[in-house]
C-alpha cells in the first residue's frame, strides 16, 4: 500500500502521513519499482497516534507509549503518561473557562448599561 492508497483508505492527509512516517510511526518496505509499500497494519496505531499527538504527546513521549504497547510495558506507566495529559488538557480547559466567564461578565455588563450586542 501507498501513502496515497493509505491516505484515501484511513481518510489522514499525506502530509500527516508523511510526518508520521519522518516519526518513525510508520515505516516503509522497499516494494516494487523502488516505490514505497506499506503494510495495512502499519497504519493501525494511527488513530491512537493522533489522539496522543492532539492531547500534547510529543513525539518522543508518543514512541515511549508505543513501545511500551507493543513490548513489555506495564500498563501503570501508560496510565501515568495518559492523566499527565488529561490533567493538563483539564487545567487548559479552565483557563478558558474563566475566559468565558470573564466575557459572559463584560457582555452582561454592557447590556446592564444598556448597550446592545
Amino acid at each position: 500500500m501507498t501513502l496515497v492508497e493509505a491516505e484515501k483508505k484511513f481518510c489522514i492527509s499525506i502530509d500527516a502521513l508523511k510526518q508520521y512516517v519522518s516519526f518513525g510511526f510508520i515505516q516503509a518496505k522497499q516494494g516494487k519499482n523502488g516505490v514505497e509499500d506499506y503494510r495495512e497494519q502499519d497504519f493501525e496505531h494511527l488513530g491512537l497516534i493522533k489522539t496522543l499527538s492532539d492531547a500534547g504527546f510529543s513525539t518522543e513521549e508518543i514512541k515511549r507509549f508505543l513501545f511500551l504497547t507493543e513490548n513489555t510495558g506495564t500498563n501503570e506507566e501508560q496510565i501515568y503518561m495518559l492523566r499527565k495529559h488529561r490533567c493538563s488538557l483539564l487545567e487548559n480547559i479552565h483557563e478558558k473557562q474563566q475566559l468565558l466567564d470573564q466575557l459572559d461578565f463584560m457582555i452582561w455588563n454592557k447590556k446592564k448599561q444598556g448597550g446592545a450586542l
